[in-house]
């Protein structure tokens, strides 16, 4: 049997200029560096990723969480 998708709030602080914190339900998913090119993209777990624009770095920490919960 199918899962129905539930609508999730998804927070986006800002911590300074340049970090953005990406939040849901309070658990934080990590942060985005948009210092510079290409923006580094840091998880909750500690590793890092890099993205080409802000929606793929969303996109990259929200799969992240879909994969562990």
């Amino acid at each position: 049997m199918a899962r129905k998708n539930k609508p999730v709030a998804v927070e986006i602080n800002e911590l300074d200029d340049s970090v953005s914190q990406i939040i849901i339900n309070k658990v934080i998913l990590g942060t985005v560096d948009e210092k510079d090119s290409p923006l580094v993209v840091t998880f909750a777990d500690g590793h890092t990723h890099t993205a080409d624009n802000f929606d793929n770095a969303v996109a990259s920490l929200l799969a992240e969480y879909n994969l562990h919960h």
